[in-house]
């Protein structure tokens, strides 16, 4: 697996920082979740569960996702991350730099590097 950090930023803002998203971010992206779990039972986007868990017949939802899902994701990570940049600790390998998979990790997924006994 290659590492984008993009990507690897984005994860974990969403997999972390929910808490500092609007309610209407949220909001978003859990229909993003649908649409995709919809997506892997064929269900094409006038299908009932389409519409139940992707609400794709929200003018909403469906103008906030124009770009794209990963696109609104960026979006939201970077708002985020300017919005509360004292408080949103991103937590980074020490060795190679890249985003760690949790805020307490204290291994690299990338590198391996592991900094248990305390900062290097």
């Amino acid at each position: 697996m290659e590492y984008e950090d993009d990507h690897e930023l984005t994860r974990y803002v969403w997999s972390h920082f929910r808490a500092r998203m609007t309610d209407d971010e949220r909001r978003v992206g859990s229909a993003i979740v649908g649409r995709e779990k919809a997506a892997l039972i064929g269900a094409k986007p006038d299908h009932p569960l389409a519409v139940r868990w992707g609400r794709t017949d929200d003018p909403e939802i469906n103008a906030a996702l124009t770009d794209g899902p990963e696109a609104f994701r960026r979006r939201v990570c970077k708002r985020v991350l300017a919005e509360a940049a004292d408080e949103s600790f991103v937590n980074r390998c020490p060795k190679c730099r890249r985003v760690v998979r949790t805020p307490k990790a204290r291994q690299c997924f990338w590198c391996g590097f592991d900094w248990h006994g305390g900062e290097p």
